[in-house]
This record gives structure tokens, C-alpha cells and sequence, in this order.
């Protein structure tokens, strides 16, 4: 079998190979508080190691590192940081990703157990250790909030639904109810309810209220593995939910949503989604490895498994929803008959 030994296909491969220091250089900056300390201007590597609690060595190691990657520029033996990527990695500016980046550090933690959950076919029992400490969870919705929070608008936006009428709408396992947030703000004559579990609906509270939406979004306690959902809702979410259920509980969920629907109202499903062969996107083929290495039984599915369950439920033909700048993951709907 012929092969380029030298060419384009060793360096690719060298690339995959290496391509976690990058990574790891902003991660660990933003897990340490190293953007956060150069917010205010530059600064020595001492005085980063000093507001940091790190090693000044170490430290003066990983900034030029994270120079060298484009996100910090040096002059005069100080450190700032690269004005194109600033508001991205300092915590409390619009748009900031510095929530999502320290939970993306879990997840690379994760990643360095793959070998063995492919041999287990199981989570490593390492990468539930992150979930422990107390504020495992507020991290955890604080992070993907981030990310929430900027996609939100668009789909609100996709999303076309009655306005000459009150619309009640449940967001099953919301978390931090960016989307109730967002549909609220475009449907004033909507209300919605955000269930999720008791930690995680503490830390959802306080977002809502932070965004003054208290009067029209309320999180509810629940889980929805053994607790009905209620009845008389116009509209369902169904958002990056499934993708933590074992295959056979994500139909049975579906279900559930649809007996929780008035006749006409619909379900949202949103998620990553894999092709028909399931070898790609190559985004969402990685995603579904995550999910193995995060869960007991997540992945991903196709629109086909999707449209088989939805009929499975009793809902109409799906269809898909498209955002305006498609960052906001796959959109479908169906509606229960009237």
C-alpha cells in the first residue's frame, strides 16, 4: 500500500497528535485566573504569579506560550492581553467565554481517560470526581450558560410561534433558562416553566432574576426521570437533554412531552447531530465520544432516529428550523394533532 511518509499525511497526524498543548496552555489560563489578572493592563510574570498563586517560573512558561498561541502580547518583559481576544477571556464582560473555558478544563480532564472507557465501554470512574465538590454544579451551569446565552436570540427568533394568545411553555431539564429567557422576550404574551433538578434550579434562579425575568420565567424542581411534567403546555423544549439519556430513555422522554402538550402544541427538539452513517459531522462525532466519557449511556442520534420517535409519540412530520447565523445547533419541530 503506497503512503506519503513525509508529506501532508504525517504532518496531519502529527498535528492531531499534538494538538492538546494549545489547548491546554488556554485552559489552564483560564482555569488559574491568568486573564482575569492582566484585565487591568500588563503586568511581570511575578505580579501574575502573586494574584494568580503560582510559581513565578511556571508562569512566566505559560504566558509565553499563550503568546506565542495569539492570545497575549509581550513587550518590555511584561504581558497583556491580545486586544482581539480580550473580551472573550475576562470573566464579567459581555460575551465572555471564561465561564465555559474552566468547564471546558473538566472536560479535557476527561478526554485523557479515553483509552479506558473505550476498553470499559463505560465513564471512567475519574471523570465523575469533578462532579463532587459543591460548586461542581453552579460552575457547570454558569459555563454552558455562557454559551447559551449568545445563541438564545437566534433561536427565539426561529422559533415562529402564536402571538395573539397566552402560550404556556415547558423547558424540560432547562438548566440555566437562557432559551425561556430569550422566547419570553420576543412572545410577551408567553410564560415558561424551567424544570430541572434542585441544585441546579438554585443557580437558575438567580440568572433569571438577574435578568429580570422572574415575573414570567420561574424554574421548577423536578426530575423528569420520575416526576410527570404537567399537563396543558403550548409549547415544549426539548434542548441538549437527550444527549445525556441512554438510548432507550430518549423515545420514552419524547413520549412523556407529548402527554404533557395541549392538542396542537409542539415539541422543540435542539441538539448536535450525527449523520446517517454516524461518522460525522466530525463536531458532533467528537461530541458523542464526550458524552461517553461525561455520561452512563448519552450520545448523539440522527434525524432519522428523531423523526422515528417523534412519530413513535403521535407527533405530526417534523421539520427543521433553521437560525440565522446556524451556530445554534440542529432545530426541529413537530406538533401534536389537533
Amino acid at each position: 500500500m503506497a503512503h506519503d511518509g513525509g508529506g501532508e499525511a504525517r504532518r496531519r497526524v502529527q498535528d492531531l497528535a499534538a494538538g492538546f498543548r494549545g489547548a491546554d496552555v488556554l485552559l489552564a489560563c483560564a482555569e488559574l485566573g491568568v486573564f482575569d489578572a492582566l484585565a487591568a493592563g500588563p503586568a511581570a510574570p511575578g505580579a501574575v504569579a502573586a494574584q494568580t498563586g503560582t510559581d513565578a517560573r511556571a508562569v512566566e512558561l505559560l504566558l509565553n506560550a499563550a503568546t506565542s498561541l495569539g492570545l497575549l502580547r509581550k513587550a518590555g518583559g511584561q504581558f497583556r492581553l491580545a486586544p482581539d481576544v480580550a473580551p472573550l477571556l475576562v470573566r464579567g464582560t459581555p460575551g465572555s467565554l471564561a465561564s465555559s473555558l474552566v468547564l471546558q478544563s473538566a472536560h479535557a480532564r476527561r478526554w485523557a481517560h479515553l483509552a479506558e472507557a473505550v476498553r470499559s465501554g463505560r465513564r471512567p470512574p475519574e471523570n465523575s470526581r469533578d462532579e463532587a465538590p459543591p460548586d461542581w454544579v453552579e460552575r457547570f451551569v454558569l459555563g454552558i450558560y455562557a454559551s447559551a446565552a449568545a445563541q438564545a436570540p437566534a433561536v427565539a427568533e426561529a422559533l415562529e410561534l402564536p402571538r395573539d394568545r397566552d402560550l404556556r411553555l415547558l423547558d424540560v431539564g432547562g438548566c440555566h433558562g437562557a432559551y425561556s429567557m430569550a422566547l419570553a422576550g420576543r412572545y410577551p404574551r408567553l410564560s415558561a416553566v424551567v424544570v430541572d433538578l434542585p441544585a441546579v434550579v438554585a443557580v437558575a434562579e438567580r440568572l433569571i432574576a438577574d435578568a429580570g425575568w422572574s415575573h414570567r420565567v420561574r424554574a421548577s424542581a423536578g426530575d423528569f426521570h420520575q416526576d410527570a411534567l404537567g399537563s396543558g403546555f403550548d409549547v415544549a423544549l426539548v434542548f441538549g437533554v437527550l444527549n445525556g439519556e441512554p438510548p432507550e430513555a430518549r423515545p420514552a422522554l419524547i413520549r412523556k412531552v407529548f402527554d404533557a402538550l395541549v392538542p396542537g402544541g409542539w415539541i422543540v427538539l435542539r441538539d448536535s447531530v450525527l449523520d446517517p452513517d454516524r461518522a460525522g459531522p466530525p463536531e458532533a462525532a467528537l461530541f458523542a465520544v464526550q458524552m461517553l466519557l461525561a455520561t452512563d449511556g448519552g450520545g448523539l442520534d440522527t434525524r432519522d432516529d428523531w423523526a422515528r420517535w417523534l412519530a413513535d409519540a403521535g407527533f405530526e412530520s417534523p421539520a427543521d428550523v433553521a437560525t440565522a447565523d446556524g451556530a445554534a445547533g440542529t432545530l426541529v419541530v413537530a406538533r401534536r394533532p389537533a
